[in-house]
């Protein structure tokens, strides 16, 4: 399953960290990757491998990180789905073919980049997900009351299931 949070910094964009644990008959993986909303100076990540190019949008954060890129910065017009739709990319090799999974990876992006503080997703192989943060369905359910289009698939976000796990997690369904 793939992990991934994000933060609020003062004076600098959002950073997405992406955890990572394969659960395949391969030896564990873990790690961290970056994907640093550019609009500042980059701060200095010592150890890890900095993108030196601006990525624009899902597939060249996602190309980046295919290329072993540990930090990878992003437009100020990047969509703000993009870094989760990226890391799922990257984590479980979704092509353009995983619709529903790259839909649900677009929701969960999505209702990461309108929370007020910090959270987590929890995305599943099928773009499933559950995110730990500070919010109620009620609330999550008004940011999603349109449509929203990629180059890949149009999402008719009003019909994303919402479920209230407990006090602090939501589960996301597409349907």
């Amino acid at each position: 399953m793939l992990r991934i949070g994000t933060w609020r910094s003062a004076g600098s964009r959002d950073v997405v960290v992406c955890g990572w644990r394969d659960g395949g008959p391969e030896p564990l993986e873990t790690g961290i990757k970056l994907i640093y909303g550019a609009g500042g100076p980059m701060p200095d990540f010592p150890g890890l491998r900095v993108g030196s190019l601006v990525a624009r949008c899902a597939e060249e954060i996602a190309e980046a990180l295919f290329q072993g890129v540990d930090v990878v910065a992003t437009a100020p017009d990047c969509c703000p789905a993009a870094p989760v739709v990226a890391a799922g990319r990257w984590h479980y090799g979704w092509t353009e073919g995983d619709l529903g999974a790259l839909a649900g990876a677009t929701v969960a992006g999505l209702v990461m980049a309108a929370q007020p503080g910090p959270c987590a997703v929890e995305i599943r192989r099928d773009g499933r997900s559950s995110l730990d943060g500070d919010m109620r369905a009620e609330a999550v359910r008004a940011c999603l009351a349109a449509r929203y289009r990629t180059p890949e698939l149009t999402i008719p976000l009003e019909s994303v299931r919402l479920s209230q796990e407990a006090p602090s997690r939501l589960l996301i369904t597409p349907r």
